[in-house]
């Protein structure tokens, strides 16, 4: 999230030839359609009905692919794509349900992608550091795994020289030059519908310069800071200079798009950032097997009144203890803390309920 990848999507719906639809995050489908979320035996249950795992994925090719068509249709195009940040972890899944296609990877100056998300969903600097480097190096992982078929482009090439990258871009998916491209706000307009999307993203809003160092302005010193400790090599991977955001080191020979080889090779010349090795994958985009999920009620809460205001929860003993103190503590310490509180709560319902039944 806040890399740019919405304003990507709104540049190549504009081709004559492409619909990108507003994220819809189908790979999470298909990961129920694989595993029954909740249920004991819940893995297997196709295979108990006869169909193999590539016979599975054959028919749910088809399935997804004939939703996203009638989106191409309507709109008078040839091929479909889907944006959403989230599939950074299904690229595994996508690639064996559709051989043939391409994904394109955008990554952002660490105080770009983070300053974004602290703004936009009140994200804190070590949540926003941990998500910035846990997609950037999966996306690098997956390009290098990938080859030829995922490319990776920067948002400040994409904003600073569109043409020459979207040239190249549209090269790479086989597609012809449009000038409908570099107008896609224009093409945006015209066309109607919701004027402020995914990302809180006004589709009317041209390219605009002035956001490649909005962060430089937005966050205070001691955040750009912070930021340069935990993210500086791995904003140097991507060839960016965390004290100067128009520092813009080539990623590739006589190009602005980045292959697969060329993440190979990058990810040899930075051996200590171990990219070849998977970060943790986010909860939410893994099996939802009983084994490693528990549902838990939250406790209800009374609608507000005029004699009775909206009630709020009081924090949990844990929570009021260490509340004092919990900044001050070593940051392997503040996680154990909250892994301890989460715990906690959960033991909590189900003590009143007596068996799980919420996340």
């Amino acid at each position: 999230m806040g890399s740019g990848s919405t304003l990507l999507r709104l540049v190549l719906d504009s081709h004559p030839h492409i619909a990108v639809p507003q994220e819809t995050g189908f790979m999470r489908a298909y990961n129920a359609h694989q595993m029954i979320p909740f249920k004991w035996s819940g893995r297997n249950w196709a295979r108990r009905l006869g169909w193999s795992r590539a016979e599975l994925d054959r028919e749910l090719a088809q399935f997804y692919d004939m939703l996203f068509m009638r989106y191409v249709e309507k709109h008078g195009k040839k091929r479909w794509g889907e944006k959403c940040p989230l599939h950074t972890w299904h690229v595994d899944g996508m690639a064996r349900l559709y051989p043939d296609a391409r994904f394109v990877g955008i990554v952002r100056h660490p105080g770009g992608c983070v300053g974004s998300n602290m703004s936009r969903w009140g994200h804190s600097v070590p949540k926003g550091a941990y998500h910035y480097e846990r997609y950037v190096k999966e996306v690098a992982r997956q390009a290098a795994r990938l080859g030829d078929r995922f490319a990776v482009v920067r948002y400040e090439d994409l904003v600073l020289q569109p043409e020459t990258l979207l040239r190249e871009l549209l090269d790479f998916l086989d597609e012809p030059w449009a000038d409908e491209v570099l107008e896609h706000h224009a093409v945006q307009e015209v066309r109607g519908g919701k004027q402020v999307v995914e990302g809180r993203t006004k589709v009317t809003d041209p390219i605009d310069i002035s956001r490649i160092d909005k962060w430089t302005r937005t966050l205070d010193a001691r955040t750009q800071e912070r930021l340069g400790r935990r993210l500086g090599r791995v904003g140097e991977f991507f060839g960016y200079a965390m004290d100067d955001p128009a520092v813009l080191e080539p990623l590739a020979d006589g190009s602005l798009l980045a292959r697969g080889p060329d993440m190979d090779a990058r990810i040899e010349r930075f051996p200590d950032l171990d990219v070849r090795t998977q970060m943790p994958i986010p909860k939410y985009e893994r099996f939802y097997h009983p084994r490693e999920f528990t549902l838990a009620d939250r406790p209800e809460r009374k609608p507000a009144t005029a004699d009775a205001p909206k009630a709020t929860l009081p924090p949990s003993r844990l929570r009021r203890a260490g509340r004092a103190v919990v900044l001050r503590l070593p940051r392997g310490a503040r996680r154990a803390l909250s892994a301890g509180a989460r715990a906690l709560e959960v033991e909590r319902g189900r003590g009143r309920r007596g068996r799980p039944v919420g996340d």
